[in-house]
């Protein structure tokens, strides 16, 4: 494949303008794709598209020495996503991820896809409970501490409006198997190719969903953890979130994955802990499985 950059146009460019253009430079074509497409517009009186096109062609080495030297006429790189290992057969643990965020769906996503079947856990609601109590926050001022506009699944930017451009330099191009994975959970085609792509609010919260269900279907187990929901649990004594975390971690340690969990002792009771402790804010806990049963650090 054959990377052709620079190539400009005018805005209202007739459909087969791209082809004409790549065969003007190169000679005959296969295809052509549109690897990006951005405005130049440094003359203001003539804005134009420019576009980067991956074409196909028969004589790749051939096109390549009749240009040599030629800044805009290369190998299109290898953007394909690569992992960086697989989960064994045998004799390994399920790794907890904690927090829903964009950081912690993808690493989800990414250690299912390698075969690891991680639980994932976080603080708030899952998104479309979230948007129900950051709506009860925008109009009615009644808020939630561990659902709302910073916590929840989807993170802080789930009521953002979606732009997904950076000026992080991405030689290794692993933001193409994020744009990949928004386009299978119903991100606009565009995405994968216009210079500053752009989601939009409202696609967000059902992309979110989409990546959950995926994530789930092969095999992770989505759960509360022991950070918001221990906290809101300890403000009030017996509540049913404290009954609801407990039961979760209780599957948590009835499984073969280790668990870390972050005990604010501000507000009601403690969780069960080493005795002896001196005062102090807060408490970390970690329960190591060594392979026949959880061990207390």
């Amino acid at each position: 494949m054959i990377r052709l950059t620079e190539v400009r146009l005018k805005l209202d460019h007739p459909e087969g303008a791209l082809r004409e253009a790549a065969e003007a430079r190169l000679g005959p074509v296969r295809a052509v794709h549109v690897a990006r497409r951005a405005h130049d517009a440094r003359n203001k009186a003539a804005i134009r598209f420019s576009y980067t096109l991956d074409v196909e062609v028969d004589d790749e080495a051939g096109v390549l020495a009749r240009h040599v030297g030629d800044r805009h006429v290369g190998l299109a790189p290898d953007a394909t996503y690569r992992f960086v290992g697989r989960a064994p057969a045998s004799g390994w643990r399920r790794p907890v991820v904690i927090g829903t965020g964009p950081c912690g769906l993808f690493a989800a996503l990414v250690l299912a896809q390698m075969g690891f079947r991680p639980i994932v856990l976080d603080r708030g609601r899952v998104v479309r409970e979230r948007t129900k109590d950051t709506w009860g926050l925008w109009r009615r001022g009644v808020l939630k501490p561990e659902s709302n506009v910073q916590f929840g699944e989807g993170g802080a930017g789930t009521f953002s409006d979606g732009k997904l451009y950076s000026q992080i330099k991405d030689p290794g191009h692993r933001g193409r198997k994020v744009l990949e994975e928004f386009l299978r959970a119903g991100a606009p085609e565009e995405i994968l190719w216009v210079a500053k792509p752009h989601i939009g609010t409202f696609r967000l919260v059902s992309m979110v969903e989409h990546m959950r269900a995926g994530i789930e279907a092969l095999g992770v187990v989505f759960g509360g953890s022991g950070n918001g929901e221990q906290i809101a649990a300890n403000k009030v004594s017996g509540a049913a979130s404290r009954k609801s975390y407990e039961a979760k971690r209780d599957e948590v340690l009835s499984s073969d994955a280790s668990l870390v969990e972050i005990d604010l002792l501000r507000h009601g009771i403690p969780l069960a802990g080493p005795s002896g402790l001196p005062p102090h804010t807060y408490a970390a806990q970690v329960w190591r499985w060594n392979g026949e049963k959880h061990v207390r650090e």
